[in-house]
């Protein structure tokens, strides 16, 4: 498989940072006035559909060096209310030391509840939970412990921009795990704006914010842009770049961040 040269992709990814944030405001604030939106909409996480969807994230971290994420999701809509996801990675680890090899293998499993408590024409609210359980075969491929996250998600329709906000906040905690290991405590903050386009395609720009309680309240941003396209009605694709804007000594930011996938809906 052919890896590009780690150095010349974070130099570029780095000169171009606000380049990347310009497009992605302006992609998330305009939008031509013909657009297909009855499929854009089938997105909604609020909406609960079951799916199954097939990503792939290859990243260099800050830390760790680089890592290939495939994650094979299933969600299952129980009914309106109430849907369960479940995501199985695999993880392929290169340290870039020469005396550590490359690691490959499970990842940490993760299980999460949503129940949708409230639903209009404009406004949706999302609560539940996500367990990250330690189920990774191997040191770098995992977090080494088991970790639980309440959060909450809104849906905000802007019909005007033919767009849809969604506020995410999720506050992640480990209860058990290897003690020799840092266990995750942080609060994410998340914005994720889907906007519609004509031909089935869509957009969307996501500002993520990590505050790392662990290590005396360490704050770090990722930015994303995703560009993706329906098929049909059940099949989409999606390509989705991002960057760790700021906050270097933050583990869950990673330097540069490359996401396809591939999602199938049931209904």
């Amino acid at each position: 498989m052919f890896i590009p040269t780690p150095q010349r992709l974070t130099l570029f990814v780095y000169r171009s940072r606000w380049l990347v944030l310009s497009c992605g405001m302006l992609l998330s604030a305009a939008a031509a006035a013909d657009t297909d939106s009855q499929f854009a909409k089938r997105l909604d996480p609020t909406d609960f559909r079951s799916r199954i969807e097939l990503r792939n994230r290859f990243q260099e971290t800050q830390r760790d060096g680089l890592r290939n994420v495939l994650t094979p999701r299933l969600e299952y809509a129980f009914s309106k209310g109430f849907a369960l996801r479940l995501e199985l990675p695999v993880v392929v680890h290169d340290a870039r030391d020469p005396g550590v090899s490359t690691q490959g293998g499970m990842g940490d499993v993760s299980v999460r509840a949503s129940f949708r408590l409230l639903r209009t024409d404009s406004f949706a609210l999302i609560a539940g939970t996500e367990f990250l359980f330690d189920t990774a075969t191997d040191t770098f491929l995992g977090s080494a412990h088991h970790s639980i996250g309440p959060f909450l998600l809104m849906s905000l329709n802007a019909p005007a921009i033919h767009s849809t906000l969604f506020p995410f906040l999720q506050s992640v905690h480990s209860f058990a795990g290897d003690a020799g290991r840092d266990p995750l405590n942080y609060t994410l903050a998340r914005l994720f704006v889907l906007t519609r386009w004509p031909a089935l395609w869509y957009s969307g720009s996501e500002i993520a914010i990590y505050i790392d309680h662990e290590h005396r309240g360490r704050a770090g941003n990722t930015l994303e842009l995703e560009m993706g396209r329906f098929l049909n009605k059940h099949v989409a694709l999606w390509a989705r770049p991002g960057i760790g804007a700021w906050g270097n000594d933050v583990p869950m930011i990673y330097k540069w961040n490359m996401e396809v996938g591939l999602r199938y809906l049931f209904d």
